[in-house]
């Protein structure tokens, strides 16, 4: 009996020895996270910033890839620009018993408008033929089928320049010449200004976006770090400004009291684009 006593002894020695040691190291690592460690590669050295817990990021993988963390924004520029370019509708109406000589007579009366109007001397002045018509005149007498008494030629000019100021005399010599009367007056933007217009607003547009995506950025406590599209959604222009007379233009010419003075308003040029941002 004393032999079987003294073999167990050292037997329970070892067994509490590791209980106790087991109460000393074992809450130690509960509830604890892994190190944070970096690895480096043979040809990428992997910072701290750019590890963390039990893996490394590989940015460039994953925006290769299309599994970045993205910021989508839409924005929109906007410009104002004054109209550079007037166009004015002349209209010849020439009323005559048979249609050979409305024909003859309103092809006889255009000419003379345009030639009045190119004798002005402007270079810039455009001339163009838009619209023309020949349709019968009717006399209606009750309980009897109408009867053609006459025709109606009508032709169409349009005169574009941008020369603004100048278009005052351009309606004077038109209606001096025989206009029928001045249809409308159109203000537009010439090329030339669109594609500025265009420009600038869509700096604009970068600028609103780039603002949106650090706000976004901001309340997220994220880092924007590179961008990786932007989308040109497409400009947008405006229709030109139009007024119609109704006959007062040539009204007033003829009264002596001048051309009336139609000051153009802005016109707006909006310019829309789509970016997306990838943070960190």
């Amino acid at each position: 009996m004393k032999t079987k006593r003294t073999k167990s002894l050292p037997i329970l020695i070892i067994i509490l020895l590791l209980s106790i040691s087991s109460a000393f190291f074992l809450p130690a690592c509960i509830g604890k996270k892994p190190p944070r460690y970096t690895i480096e590669s043979e040809t990428t050295l992997v910072t701290p910033e750019e590890t963390i817990y039990g893996k490394t990021t590989d940015f460039g993988k994953s925006s290769a890839l299309g599994q970045a963390k993205t910021i989508v924004v839409s924005s929109q520029g906007k410009v104002k620009v004054m109209p550079d370019t007037v166009l004015v509708e002349i209209v010849v109406s020439t009323e005559r018993p048979t249609s050979e000589e409305a024909v003859s007579v309103n092809s006889s009366e255009a000419q003379n408008i345009i030639a009045a109007i190119k004798s002005m001397g402007e270079n810039d002045v455009k001339i163009e033929t838009t619209g023309y018509s020949l349709r019968p005149l009717y006399n209606y007498v009750e309980n009897k089928p109408p009867v053609i008494y006459g025709f109606d030629a009508v032709t169409t000019l349009l005169v574009t320049t941008q020369k603004i100021e100048k278009i005052g005399n351009v309606i004077s010599t038109a209606v001096e010449a025989g206009a029928s009367d001045i249809s409308s007056i159109k203000y537009d933007l010439s090329d030339e200004v669109k594609k500025n217009a265009k420009n600038e607003a869509l700096t604009k547009a970068v600028k609103d976006a780039n603002n949106k995506a650090d706000a976004i950025s901001e309340a997220m406590a994220v880092d924007i770090v590179e961008i990786y599209s932007v989308n040109e959604a497409g400009t947008f222009y405006p229709e030109p400004i139009e007024y119609r007379s109704s006959n007062k233009l040539k009204d007033a010419v003829e009264a002596g009291v001048g051309t009336p003075i139609i000051l153009p308003q802005e016109l707006e040029v909006t310019a829309e684009i789509s970016v997306v941002y990838i943070f960190k």
